[in-house]
């Protein structure tokens, strides 16, 4: 089996008068938002992590590796709000990895999972879906066929 692990950015504080959206950093809650969810997922053997270059996606992926030390980490400006087609084409050229970690942002985010597993459920921030699929899995027959193994959303968990 391969696995793919989306997770949306966690919360995000204000943009300050002058501060572009590309710069914004977590908010206190995002900070605490991620260290719960990132003590609850386990990641099977050791994947590469892409991140958004964006400053509050790097602070998450950056809470993500203090939580499982010695990840393989990549900053991506491609990911920085990347749309349903963009993230599409990321997805393609990392297909062959054994397990992919992708930290980006809404909406996309949400529309790549709904792309790949046919289910909708909101992305809240540091939403966190882990999906697996079969090694023989072409990326063409991808679209619909990405099976959900968990799910965490830390406005809706308990």
């Amino acid at each position: 089996m391969k696995y793919l692990t989306l997770i949306r950015h966690a919360d995000a504080s204000p943009a300050k008068l002058g501060q572009s959206d590309f710069d914004r950093p977590l908010s206190a809650l995002g900070t605490r938002q991620a260290m719960d969810q990132f003590d609850e997922l386990i990641l099977a053997d050791q994947p590469k992590i892409y991140f958004s270059a964006a400053h509050r996606t790097m602070q998450t992926a950056e809470l993500l590796e203090l939580r499982h030390p010695a990840l393989e980490m990549h900053a991506r400006k491609d990911l920085y709000n990347a749309d349903l087609d963009q993230l599409i084409e990321i997805i393609e050229e990392l297909w062959n990895e054994h397990h992919v970690v992708i930290i980006a942002h809404n909406p996309g985010i949400t529309q790549l999972y709904y792309y790949l597993t046919e289910n909708w459920s909101p992305f809240d921030t540091c939403a966190i879906a882990q999906l697996e699929y079969d090694e023989e899995l072409p990326f063409h027959s991808s679209r619909g066929n990405l099976k959900r193994f968990s799910f965490f959303n830390p406005q809706t968990s308990p």
